[in-house]
Parts: structure tokens; sequence; C-alpha cells
């Protein structure tokens, strides 16, 4: 080959490559196909030691400067539970005595996290800065948990994707109970599974019924992930015949904290005059009228809050007129044709898990005119950031389910514990199918979602030798 073809056929390459580059960097799906295949294709060839440090600095960070750079104003329930937060601080509890403390009491603890932080610094920067951390460390968690069960670099290509991913990247900026409660929930999985904890033996299991519950007090999802550990130990009791007494031993033991936990906060709650309705749901099947909601696609109706409200009682309570209305609206909403409700089930799904839920931290980014650099309009650059958002949910997926069809002798030397992150996800699929949704309640799975994606890359790079 002649010197000067060879030097044509290099400028024809680039030239070519900047063409397909112009082409794709217009496509956030694009972007996000194309970052995921760099990081695998990096960390096949060598990953990165001391990960778990580097994966929890470079996750502060990133989330710090996004507290830093955006600043998306207190809106809905996160002003409302701020503010709860800053009477709380003052000593006035008035606020329990509003018609949403009344009906979901539960929700002072959350009010009651935030009082504890903004002690410290009174400034709601503070409250982002403790969720950039615990956003960090949850990742970290999740590393953990799956890392015994991959490829050491399929499991820190997912926990890299899980990092960059935008919705949960950017969650921090907002006030949400999701973020420490999502953190405790995964410690607890951490702490009753994780090879990590093998040391502390019965142990393990008291201090993840402790965990877990402090994550459900905080948001009340822990009966998603104490759908999962059950899930995870009726697989392993039927798969194992040693060990069967130490592990029901050890699910008895993490029941009865987690049991016990919640009786002593709701005591705590009451006697502290925090709310005099401790911890109760004052009105459960409010959740189940909206999820059931045809014209919302059971996201929040002010239709049905506005019926609701009406027959409550001077005190917010709920009346027997109240029950009559919700009992109607059930009764009227499944008693349909089944493929209506099919259908409604159809578009609830895509509601929750196709939709994007970036507005909360960019929506108020569109005020603004200009651009970063003058590259394009803040509009184009935010369709383009959801693209990608969505293009690293659905890769990420797509990856966790051909992991999970993976050879049946690969899963059959895995330990059982590897199943969790598909528990935790289906469990909170068949929930939100009932309940009221909206997409940033999905915030708790995904992160899951992504975790099991470490199996579908684990699949991929199965010609290769195991790094670890």
């Amino acid at each position: 080959m002649s010197r000067s073809f060879g030097a044509l056929r290099f400028l024809f390459l680039a030239g070519f490559l900047a063409a397909a580059a112009a082409v794709l960097l217009q496509s956030g799906y694009a972007l996000a196909v194309l970052l995921a295949c760099a990081v695998f294709c990096c960390l096949r060839r060598r990953p990165i030691p001391q990960f778990t440090f580097w994966l929890l600095a470079g996750g502060i960070a990133l989330r710090v400067a996004g507290v830093f750079v955006l600043h998306p104003p207190l809106e809905s329930d996160f002003r409302m539970m701020y503010e709860a937060a800053q009477s709380l601080l003052a000593g006035d509890v008035s606020f329990s005595h509003t018609p949403y403390f009344t009906l979901w009491a539960y929700q002072s603890v959350f009010v009651a996290w935030q009082a504890m932080w903004l002690r410290l610094w009174n400034n709601p920067l503070c409250l982002e800065l403790v969720n950039a951390v615990l956003a960090a460390g949850t990742v970290c968690l999740l590393y953990r948990m799956v890392r015994p069960h991959v490829r050491e670099s399929a499991a820190q290509t997912a926990a890299v994707l899980l990092t960059l991913f935008p919705f949960a990247l950017s969650l921090p900026t907002l006030l949400s109970n999701q973020i420490p409660s999502a953190f405790f929930l995964t410690l607890g999985l951490w702490l009753a599974v994780s090879a990590d904890c093998k040391g502390l033996r019965l142990w393990r299991f008291a201090l993840a019924g402790l965990a877990l519950q402090l994550g459900n007090l905080l948001r009340a999802e822990g009966i998603i992930v104490l759908v999962a550990v059950l899930a995870w130990a009726v697989f392993e009791l039927l798969r194992r015949r040693e060990g069967r007494k130490r592990l029901i031993c050890g699910l008895l033991l993490l029941l009865a904290v987690y049991g016990g936990m919640h009786a002593a906060a709701d005591g705590i709650v009451r006697t502290s005059g925090l709310n005099e309705n401790g911890l109760s749901n004052g009105d459960p099947t409010w959740k189940f009228v909206t999820g059931l909601n045809y014209k919302t696609a059971g996201g929040y109706s002010d239709d049905d809050w506005t019926a609701t409200a009406a027959t409550l009682d001077e005190n917010h309570r709920p009346t027997a007129e109240t029950d009559a209305l919700q009992s109607a609206l059930l009764e009227e909403r499944l008693h349909v044709p089944p493929l209506r409700l099919v259908r409604h089930f159809a578009h609830k799904t895509e509601y929750l898990w196709c939709a994007d839920a970036l507005d909360w931290a960019f929506g108020h980014t569109q005020n603004d005119p200009t651009a970063p650099l003058g590259l394009s309009s803040h509009e184009r650059l935010l369709d383009m950031l959801k693209e990608f958002d969505r293009g690293l949910f659905f890769l990420a997926l797509a990856l966790a389910a051909w992991g999970l069809i993976g050879p049946r002798g690969r899963w059959g030397a895995r330990e059982t514990a590897a199943y969790l992150p598909y528990f935790v996800v289906f469990a909170a699929f068949c929930a939100l199918l009932l309940i009221e949704v909206q997409p940033r309640y999905a915030y708790l799975p995904q992160l899951y979602v992504f975790t099991a994606a470490a199996f579908g890359l684990d699949r991929l790079g199965e010609g290769r030798k195991n790094e670890g």
C-alpha cells in the first residue's frame, strides 16, 4: 500500500466518521447507545481498581455540581414538606392539622427528617447536598450487591451508566423523600444478602430490618422491598436444604425488628406531639381511586380530590360519606369490560415507565431563551437530554431482560440473591399498576433495572475470561 493511498484512506475514514457523528450527535437515543458501548468496551479491557471509592467520589461530585448548577423552584409537595419542616423548627406543629397531614400522618416522619438537617444549616441547599451524598451511596451499595454475581467489568459498567442516568443524577436537586428512602431500603437489602456483610451473621438480619423500616418511614415503599426479600427467601428455601433453619430465624428477626420499629416510631410521633395520628394512613383507598382513574392514566386527579375533600369532616378526617363515595368510584372503575381495564393498565405503564421525569429539575430552564455556548435552544437541549434519559433506561431494561434469559447453567451457579434486583422491579411494577403514579415514582425500581442490567452486560462479555 503506497503512503499516499494510506493517507487518503485515513482522510476519508476521518471525514466519514465526522459525518456519522454529526448525524448521531443530534439524537439523545444514539448518544445513550454510544456512551454505553464506550463505557463497556473501556471497562472490559481494564476494570477500574478501587472502583467503589471512585464511584462514590465521582457520584457525589457530579450530583453536587448539579445541585449548584440547577436551581429548580420549590413547588408542589416539595414546597409543602419544606414549609412544614420550617414550622417544626420554629416549634409550630399546626401543619399536622391540615388535610394532607391529617389524612396521611405518616408523612410527618419526612418532615422531621428535613427539620433535623435544617437545624444544622437552614437552607434548602443543605437538604440537596444530603440527597447528593445518599444518592451516590445508593449506587455504591447496588454495585456491591451485584458485584459477586457478574464479571467485574459488567458490574462497573452498570454502575457508571446508573451514575450518568439523567433522572437519577438530577433528582437530588429536588427535596424528594425518594432519595433517602431508597438509600435506606437499599442499605437493608445490602445488609441482608451482600457478601460484604457475612461477618455480621444473624445480626445482619436485625440491622436489615432496621434499615428497611427507616426507608419505609421516610417513604411508604418498604412493602415493595419486603416482598422482594420474601421472594428471595422462598427461592432460597426451595433451592437449598442446608442453612434453612438459620435463614428462617434470620427472616423472623428481620420482620420482628421491621414491625417493632414501626410500632415504636408510631408511638414516638404521637407522644412527641408531632402528629396526634401517629403513622396512620387515614385514607388508604385514595391511592387506588386515583390509580384507577382512566382519564388521568392513573395519575393525580383534581376531580377525584375535590369530590373526596367535600366529604371530609371539620377535622379533615374521612366520613361514612367519604367511604361511600370512594367505594362507588372503585366499583364503577373496576366493573368495566376487561379490555378497557387492560387498556388502562397499558396507558398507565406507558405514563409511568416510558415518560421521563426531567421537567421537575429542568423545566424552569426553558424560561431562558439562550443556551450554553450558543449550541442550541434550551428546548432542543432538554429534548436531547430526555431522549438520552429514556435511551439509557430502555437499554438498561433490555440488558436486564437479556441477562435474565441467559444460560440456565450460569444462573444455576449464581446465588439466589442474584435475583433480588429483578424481584424489586417486578414487585414495584405490580404494585404501581393499582395505585396512583407519576413518572418520578419509578425512581426506586429504575435503580434496580440498571443494577439488573449488569447481568445482560455479563452475558455480552461471556466470551472473555472473567476479570474478577
